[in-house]
């Protein structure tokens, strides 16, 4: 194993224990590649004591790609304490970070284990369940949001922290998602528009991407797990106390405030 490998892994889950912050990851240079991290992030991953109710997948816009240096998304799981339903009132001292961006959500009817031919767009398409309006909250266990250190990100539940689900819906192959609008709201002020062409063309896009590399990379997705598949909205920071609401129309809507002490 690389020198470093385990003191970043201790790192990474002590800082989400105790929620202080890193400035860095001791022994950087095991977190030096895209596979460093994901060895890393299965490792913590293992260690910490949840499991995991979801998938985050985020870099889906290609501005976003080049803005990290990458040329595909990078995922991380989501664990089953830290999902809310919305309308949600969460502590906002439980994050490092209260950042927030509206995505739409794909959740599995069926297991899709790992095999060796990759899994089509219909079998895909099939095995899900339901579509659900969601916002990822990002908060990633170092003092911002790096960019020039992309893979210790993605080493640490690329920078989840975790995630609210608004009202399931039986999944709908006749809704445009590439064209479909949400718009966030911040304090009763309209932040930002987006439509689901934002994330790599079309969600759906997002969803076949992941299952497929999560197939290569041996991951089984269990029946039940949703997969989270990027921002249309940007990422905002709302204030304590401040809602936020992402409209996603015909949709519904989604509602979480980090509330205060």
């Amino acid at each position: 194993m690389t020198p470093g490998f385990d003191e970043a892994v201790r790192r990474i889950v002590e800082a989400r224990k105790s929620l202080n912050f890193l400035d860095d990851l001791a022994g950087a240079s095991a977190v030096a590649t895209l596979d460093d991290a994901y060895r890393i992030q299965r490792a913590v991953t293992e260690r910490w004591e949840d499991e995991i109710a979801g998938w985050k997948v985020g870099a889906t816009a290609l501005q976003v790609q080049k803005l990290f240096g990458v040329s595909e998304p990078a995922y991380g799981p989501v664990f089953r304490k830290s999902v809310f339903q919305s309308p949600a009132r969460v502590p906002a001292r439980d994050f490092h970070h209260r950042m927030l961006e509206s995505e739409f959500a794909f959740r599995f009817s069926k297991d899709l284990p790992p095999r060796s031919l990759p899994y089509s767009r219909g079998e895909i398409v099939a095995s899900v369940g339901a579509l659900i309006p969601a916002f990822e909250i990002v908060s990633p266990r170092f003092n911002r949001l790096t960019v020039d250190k992309f893979p210790q990100v993605v080493a640490d539940f690329c920078a989840n922290g975790g995630a609210i689900l608004g009202t399931a819906i039986e999944n709908r192959p006749d809704i445009d998602l590439p064209a479909h609008a949400v718009k966030l709201f911040i304090g009763g002020a309209l932040r930002q528009e987006g439509v689901g062409a934002a994330v790599l063309g079309d969600p759906v896009n997002v969803l076949e991407w992941f299952v497929n590399k999560a197939r290569a990379q041996g991951l089984t997705l269990s029946r039940g797990q949703f997969v989270l598949t990027g921002t249309m909205t940007g990422i905002h920071t709302p204030e304590v106390d401040e809602p936020a609401v992402a409209d996603f129309g015909i949709l519904g809507k989604v509602e979480v405030t980090f509330a205060s002490p």
